[in-house]
């Protein structure tokens, strides 16, 4: 069974990041500028910009309530994925219409970090993430089960750089 990061300081929700592009795949979000970035209760297309040649990246912690086998799906149209740490769980990466794809893993109970990518192309769009383990049915993902990292609230912190010295004439 996995075990879970279980980190300090989360809130409620994830992290997202949104992007524009023309893509047939999922591509490596992580190599591209992001158009904006925000938090969201739960993995849904809320956060996109336009109807159409978009992609959307969430991460953040998803809590299981007991050690077990669970079984994360993605229901997308067009492609999507999700990974439990580095664990690649659900794969539904491609260019096609609603489609489910579920994949199982052993976890213990705690917090385990989780990332989810989307892409849609043109036509029908949809994003849901279910999962089903120990004594839970398959559901959607309630929004209770999902944390980002850094608590509501905190002070910003400021950073000008590193110190310089300036000579003048």
């Amino acid at each position: 069974l996995r075990t879970p990061e279980n980190p300090a300081n989360t809130s409620a929700g994830l992290n997202f990041s949104y992007y524009e592009g023309t893509w047939e795949r999922l591509p490596n979000y992580n190599a591209l500028p992001a158009v904006a970035t925000g938090t969201a209760a739960v993995p849904n297309l809320a956060p996109r910009l336009r109807d159409n040649y978009y992609g959307l990246q969430y991460t953040g912690y998803v809590t299981v309530p007991v050690d077990g086998q669970y079984t994360f799906y993605t229901l997308s149209d067009d492609g999507s994925q999700l990974f439990i740490g580095s664990t690649l769980v659900a794969d539904n990466d491609w260019s096609h219409w609603f489609e489910e794809r579920s994949g199982t893993i052993g976890l213990k109970a705690g917090t385990h970090a989780v990332t989810i990518i989307y892409f849609q192309q043109s036509g029908d769009s949809d994003l849901q993430v279910s999962y089903q383990g120990p004594g839970i049915a398959k559901q959607l993902v309630p929004a209770s089960a999902w944390r980002r990292a850094g608590a509501l609230n905190q002070a910003p912190v400021a950073n000008a750089g590193p110190n310089r010295t300036l000579t003048l004439p």
